[in-house]
């Protein structure tokens, strides 16, 4: 199709340019600050989620850390082998191995969120709580419509 043919495209008005541009600027800075601690951003968000959830398998793991497995496992085997995180049975399923943070994790965790911390209020300065609420609402319906797109497309194959 020649370019002349194309729809108009205006990048600044397209919703996921400014996701990526934000998420982006947000992993840079926190990339930054993680270094003193010889951490990277994977690792940041493998110790956020299992902070919040306590012990995930794998699959949860990936999907809450929005990371793929084959990085995933990597970054699960460096952080086992500092001793911040673990590999537990799963009492109910042999074949599911989960993860949980150690009390060495923890402790990484507690010394790195005030800095975490700083760094999303710095990206949050002057909006609202209404505000951040509609955009909690706004960004959880997008991604529903995202998976139930996927689980369709998985029912339709």
């Amino acid at each position: 199709m020649p370019r002349s043919d194309l729809p108009p495209f205006d990048l600044e008005r397209h919703p996921f340019f400014w996701l990526t541009q934000t998420i982006g600027s947000r992993d840079r800075r926190l990339a930054r600050a993680l270094r003193r601690f010889r951490l990277r951003v994977p690792e940041w968000r493998v110790l956020a989620s299992l902070r919040a959830r306590r012990r995930c398998a794998m699959g949860e793991l990936a999907d809450l850390a929005t990371i793929d497995r084959s990085t995933l496992s990597r970054t699960v085997d460096r952080m086992a082998q500092a001793g911040w995180v673990v590999r537990l049975s799963d009492a109910d399923d042999a074949r599911v191995t989960r993860i949980a943070l150690t009390a060495a994790g923890e402790r990484l965790f507690a010394r790195l969120w005030p800095t975490v911390e700083e760094i999303n209020r710095a990206a949050l300065e002057g909006l609202s709580e209404d505000a951040l609420a509609a955009l909690r609402a706004i960004l959880a319906r997008m991604k529903s419509n995202l998976d139930e797109e996927r689980a369709a497309g998985r029912r339709a194959a």
